[in-house]
């Protein structure tokens, strides 16, 4: 089979010397998860790091459940990394991993969209080396999943499981002293990048020097010498986290307009030779809610955003190509969009790298877990704040929602008085906050809002003048069930405090014409003119509101059975883009 995704996995932090661990990998299934590394047959092949559920994986088993998987290789290291620390990195596995490296068991980890790594230098041979992990993904609802279908079959908008290696994996050699993260932070109107650089060590007599670049002109540059420093209660551990002040001056602004970018080189010194060097990029810019607006760049900006589940024909969560990301990207552009709500899944980086390059707001949303108990609260808040962390830096995300339409605390529809649910739903919003005050929180998108900064609706009704009615009771009543799910948007315990209110799902509208069977909101409309007058008439319908300063029209693709996307699963318009465009890509009076 021939080896995909070959490109550096992570666009934001690369490092020049890397190995992909891509390509064809034994593989078995472990249906009773009842063996040991050394116990299991590996009799099947796969092609990693496409799930065995999918097409490209080379298996292709939809509706198997097993809840146990196994991943075998075999892999050298380069001769000239001799010396390194050896990093193994896994972009995303779903959901539980254990990794076992030449027989040792090296590291495990939870959660199945966010990247993690293992430093296996003390477990390496010195020639060949056996790679063996082990992925547990059991069908529970208080699991993180997302759109990963919990029944045995599709249903509605709930679509193929994702089980194991879904994103890229990958050798790094790395000093012994080197960094680890970062933390990035633009004040446009100081006109300064902060920067905290988190290390692996201090090196004696090291430093920090960082170099930023516009379009390959430099633009500025700081060195800080490092010094060993200790919390006032911890003597035992140094701090590992430096702070850096960057000037930039001159600030070229980053908007879905202008996307302005700055090359960023971080380099880790040790006796002045550089021991560590980090490419990355940063923007610009400013997001903040004043009174009833959301203000980019100091300035009211109107949303006009689409929802994208982010699947594909043969690879579900994985496209053949990272130039798919750009692909989606660019066609959410031309039809009409400043803004993607990336839906229920956190996405491989190069969705958030293209939405930075070519300009795109972003809403991103923690895959749900679908029932209210003490296991799904522990799996949920700490795989949201990894994600949190990992995401920060790209300049595209504006919001954090860390909840979609109750799911995770549904109880609220039959059991509102039970205090655990609001303090749940305000602990994910407050746990938010507390990782990055500087973006909007949506604590529950579509309705029984607690905290939060954004007022975000979802109705589905297919009339416009419907549409209209039923928002002007809303905004009578805020804690009325004026919509078609019968749903109070704010929670009876929580008052309207002023904030900004945005359509977040609108329309899913299906067309009988595209010859397609599947699911839809509505009734069908019956061709491409009868399809497009009512996307006209429900946006025109949200533009008309004064209050209202943004929408999210649903959906991008089609996917798998649910067949009211602008275009195709396959990603073909159905009608001309422009004509999207003509009704998506327009701002009501008093914006820009």
């Amino acid at each position: 089979m021939k080896i995909l995704r070959t490109e550096y996995p992570r666009p934001d932090f690369i490092r020049s010397r890397w190995q992909s661990l891509n390509g064809v990998w034994d593989f078995s299934f472990d249906d009773d998860n009842k063996k040991s590394p050394r116990e299991v047959s590996f009799d099947q092949e796969i092609r990693v790091p496409f799930a065995f559920q999918t097409k490209l994986s080379g298996i292709g088993d939809a509706l198997r459940t097993t809840p146990v998987v196994w991943y075998r290789r075999m892999f050298e290291v380069p001769k000239d990394w001799e010396g390194q620390r050896i990093l193994l990195h896994f972009g995303a596995v779903d959901y539980e991993t254990l990794v076992w490296v030449n027989g040792d068991f090296v590291g495990c980890h939870r959660g199945g969209y966010v990247p993690f790594s293992l430093d296996i230098t003390d477990f390496l041979g010195e020639d060949g080396n056996e790679l063996i992990v082990k992925v547990i993904d059991e069908p529970k609802a208080s699991q993180p999943r997302g759109k990963q279908s919990a029944n045995y079959e599709n249903w509605a908008c709930w679509y193929t499981r994702v089980t194991g290696i879904w994103q890229s994996v990958w050798l790094e050699p790395v000093a012994d002293a080197h960094v680890r993260r970062l933390r990035m932070q633009p004040d446009i109107d100081q006109g300064h990048l902060t920067l905290d650089v988190e290390l692996s060590r201090i090196p004696a007599k090291g430093a920090l020097r960082l170099t930023a670049s516009f379009a390959g002109t430099e633009q500025s540059t700081v060195t800080m010498p490092l010094s060993v420093r200790h919390y006032s209660q911890c003597d035992l551990h140094p701090r590992l986290e430096q702070r850096l002040v960057l000037s930039v001056p001159e600030v070229k602004l980053w908007s879905p307009e202008n996307p302005n970018l700055y090359d960023l080189t971080i380099e880790l010194l040790q006796d002045g030779e550089v021991v560590d060097s980090v490419t990355t990029y940063f923007g610009m810019r400013k997001v903040e809610t004043r009174g009833n607006r959301v203000f980019l760049n100091n300035k009211p900006y109107y949303l006009r955003m689409v929802l994208d589940q982010g699947f594909w024909p043969d690879g579900v969560y994985t496209p053949e190509t990272a130039e798919e990301f750009r692909q989606d990207v660019e066609l959410a552009k031309a039809a009409g969009f400043n803004g993607i709500r990336k839906h229920q899944k956190i996405e491989d980086p190069y969705f958030y790298h293209y939405c930075d390059t070519l300009g795109m707001l972003v809403w991103a949303e923690m895959p749900s877990v679908y029932n209210y108990d003490e296991a799904g609260v522990t799996a949920i808040l700490p795989e949201w704040q990894q994600a949190v962390r990992r995401l920060y830096n790209f300049p595209c995300i504006m919001a954090w929602v860390p909840m979609n339409e109750s799911w995770g605390v549904d109880q609220l529809e039959y059991e509102p008085h039970d205090p655990r649910l609001r303090h749940h739903l305000d602990s994910l919003y407050h746990a938010t906050k507390a990782l990055d005050p500087t973006r909007l929180v949506i604590s529950n998108d579509g309705w029984e809002l607690g905290i939060t900064d954004i007022i975000a609706i979802h109705e589905y009704t297919q009339d416009s003048k419907d549409l209209a009615r039923r928002y002007q009771a809303f905004r009578e009543d805020p804690h009325a069930k004026a919509f078609t799910h019968l749903r109070p948007i704010i929670l009876p315990e929580y008052e309207y405090e002023g904030q900004p209110i945005i359509i977040t799902e609108y329309g899913g509208v299906k067309v009988e014409e595209a010859g397609v069977e599947g699911w839809g909101y509505g009734q069908s409309a019956q061709d491409i003119r009868e399809m497009l007058d009512r996307m006209k008439a429900l946006t025109d319908a949200i533009l008309a509101q004064p209050d209202v300063c943004g929408f999210c029209y649903t959906q991008l693709t089609d996917v798998q059975q649910e067949v009211n996307g602008l275009v195709s699963f396959e990603r073909e318009p159905k009608t001309n883009i422009e004509e999207y465009a003509a009704i998506f890509g327009r701002n009501p009076q008093g914006f820009r």
